[in-house]
């Protein structure tokens, strides 16, 4: 019979009236068993030895009155759960009281170890929680969007008039210039008719700076809340997600205080994604990074790249929060694993990123340091990058040379180089030859001509084609130019269209259809 016993799991004891112990397995001794500092169970009367150590008094208590309520007779039975608590851990256990009549036996008790059963309990109502979370974040999602749809149709009205108003106001002044001195004294809307002309114009812009930025914003909350799916791809520039997306979170940044440095790497590839996938990626783990945050004290940079090794490109979000825990870090991309509860966390935005991330084939890295930060990089696949023609723009003038970097990069057929002097333009030709030269005719220094002489004069650039750009496309400069054989030439101003044509007629590719 002790063998038996012993072999159970639970903690057995038979017990007298007078709560002794009369008989009682290995588990019972085990759980009963006080280490040094160990108090006993004030409260339990007779019956403090039959209650393991680490209760809480009301748990005693009520044990303690259920014992002698089965001993009694009042009582057929008493069972109930409750937890104990010691410096090294916790644990949850079951205790069954039953009446035991046997010689000088009163009644027996069986203590169960239920911290699994406890466990599952508490995954499950959380589960239901997170559930339950999920679909009110899904249905907001949903009213974001029909929010949106409701606020487009008033706000285009505005904007539709807004040129109209301008217009009449533009008509109406003269005939009210031409009024008679007492008319042009009264009050027009409560205003004097000096500072409506001062003004009225103004105002009017405002408003419709005020509309636009309206509607702009309308138009990202129906983009994010679109259902698209995955696999509905374009080519696209990561660096426009992460500026969308950043543009989302703007106001959840601003209210925390939290700083803001962009670091974007120009001329990346492009990458065959879903553009609101994307901003979702991007934008869950830029929540998250604000989340970590404390206040004014709280920084995010994020930066854009290429990993040569691979050509893919990254998205590296950087906080100077409190890291990633330890207890969670090996799960932190699970669903509904957070410690970020009372911020407003639900554990959803990791999960759901990495997944999307995963979609595209890519994936979601970190690095953390316990209070020091944390660096969630994204990680997206181009495979573009060797097929790229390179391409340097030499023009003086900043915002030219910009816009036609723009213009090629977006194409994703070029790698694209700038250089705002002749000097800085042979510089680069020397260290790596483009495939394509585009030069600005007239430049301080060292002009177009001068270049293309210098770039004549090179057998190893015999290659390289060449592309002038200028505003005078009769300038006597280009008849030389043409005698070396570089005949192509843009007349600005530059339009999108027609010059990206041009470039790509150029490199042997075909023009996009219009």
């Amino acid at each position: 019979m002790a063998a038996m016993l012993n072999a159970v799991t639970a903690a057995i004891a038979v017990i007298d009236t007078q709560g002794n112990l009369l008989a009682a397995n290995k588990s019972w001794a085990d759980m009963m068993t006080r280490k040094a500092g160990h108090e006993q169970n004030t409260g339990a009367g007779p019956f403090r030895h039959c209650l393991p150590p680490g209760m809480a008094p009301r748990p005693i208590e009520k044990i303690a009155g259920g014992i002698q309520a089965v001993i009694d007779g009042t009582s057929p039975a008493f069972s109930t759960e409750f937890k104990t608590s010691t410096e090294n851990d916790s644990n949850w256990y079951r205790v069954d009281i039953r009446p035991f009549a046997f010689e000088n036996a009163a009644a027996m008790m069986a203590y169960h170890d239920v911290n699994e059963q406890r466990a599952a309990q508490q995954a499950l109502k959380e589960s239901r929680g997170h559930l339950y979370q999920a679909q009110k974040m899904e249905a907001l999602g949903t009213l974001v969007a029909g929010v949106a749809h409701e606020i487009n149709n008033p706000i285009s009205l505005i904007m539709f008039n807004l040129p109209m108003v301008r217009r009449v106001w533009q008509d109406v002044l003269p005939a009210i210039n031409a009024l008679d001195p007492p008319a042009v004294q009264r009050k027009f809307g409560g205003f004097s008719l000096a500072y409506l002309q001062a003004n009225f114009s103004q105002l009017i812009d405002d408003m419709d700076m005020a509309a636009s930025r309206v509607s702009k914003i309308v138009r990202d909350l129906k983009n994010f809340s679109r259902q698209s799916h995955v696999s509905e791809t374009e080519p696209l520039q990561i660096n426009d997600a992460v500026t969308n997306a950043v543009r989302l979170a703007r106001t959840t940044m601003q209210k925390s205080g939290v700083g803001l440095t962009l670091d974007f790497t120009d001329n990346l590839p492009l990458i065959q994604g879903n553009l609101p996938s994307i901003e979702q990626i991007v934008l869950n783990v830029l929540i998250n990074a604000v989340q970590a945050l404390d206040g004014e004290q709280g920084h995010i940079s994020i930066k854009t790249g290429l990993r040569t090794s691979d050509t893919s490109v990254f998205v590296a979000v950087t906080d100077n929060g409190c890291g990633v825990a330890s207890t969670i870090a090996d799960k932190i991309f699970d669903p509904f694993v957070t410690d970020k509860q009372n911020n407003g966390g639900t554990g959803l935005g990791l999960a759901v990123s990495y997944s999307l991330a995963q979609a595209h084939n890519g994936t979601i890295t970190f690095e953390s340091a316990e209070g020091e930060g944390t660096t969630f990089t994204i990680w997206l696949p181009s495979g573009q990058v060797q097929d790229f023609a390179r391409v340097l723009v030499v023009d003086d003038d900043t915002m030219v040379r910009k816009l036609i970097a723009q213009v090629l990069t977006k194409t994703g057929h070029y790698q694209v180089e700038e250089a705002a002097s002749g000097i800085d333009g042979l510089l680069r030709i020397g260290t790596t030859t483009p495939d394509l030269l585009i030069l600005d005719l007239k430049m301080p220094g060292m002009n177009g001509l001068d270049v293309c002489r210098a770039v004549r004069q090179n057998e190893q650039l015999t290659n390289m084609k060449v592309l002038i750009t200028t505003g005078h496309p009769h300038h006597t400069d280009l008849e030389e130019i043409r005698a070396m054989g570089y005949t192509d030439c843009y007349t600005k101003p530059v339009r999108v269209t027609s010059f990206r044509d041009v470039v790509e007629k150029m490199m042997d590719l075909s023009p996009r259809p219009q």
